[in-house]
């Protein structure tokens, strides 16, 4: 991979990626350093990639990949309070910042479906393909999802979920 080529990958895909990492660890420095880690393994590989989509899932299990190995780390014990990642989100509004509030509050499991569906707009089957998992269960995790956050946030405010 050329650095040319490097630097746009880069550019194209941190925000997206950094948001996912975010996601898993609620930590914005930590999902920086999962960031850092998968676009080093994107310059230290080998093999050339057909097309964008394909670097860009390549990119994206790397990264769930990485937050998984960051999840079993001992050196995660620590927390850090969702006012240190609101930033990482644009929130326009309070509404904004109560439904992220109640995503971070959702399980890990579920929280990463949520993301990756409403947050990156992937359809079920490549949510599947992603977390390796059966698309069934994708389904049940994003039911069980909009029914947590039905119940914190309140009927009214979940009529789009």
């Amino acid at each position: 991979m050329t650095e040319a080529a490097f630097t746009a990958a880069v550019s194209e895909n941190s925000a997206r990626l950094y948001s996912l990492a975010l996601s898993y660890t609620r930590c914005a420095d930590d999902a920086n350093d999962i960031l850092q880690n998968t676009f080093i393994k994107l310059w230290n590989r080998q093999e050339r990639f057909e097309d964008a989509v394909s670097m860009q899932k390549w990119l994206t299990r790397v990264c769930v990949n990485e937050c998984k190995s960051y999840l079993r780390s001992p050196f995660r014990r620590r927390t850090v309070s969702l006012a240190a990642c609101q930033n990482a989100y644009q929130l326009d509004k309070d509404a904004d910042y109560d439904l992220l509030a109640a995503v971070m509050r959702l399980p890990q499991k579920e929280r990463v479906a949520i993301h990756l569906f409403y947050f990156e707009g992937y359809q079920i089957s490549e949510i599947a393909a992603t977390l390796r998992t059966k698309e069934a269960t994708v389904k049940t995790r994003l039911r069980r999802a909009r029914a947590h956050l039905k119940t914190m946030l309140g009927d009214d405010y979940c009529d789009e979920l």
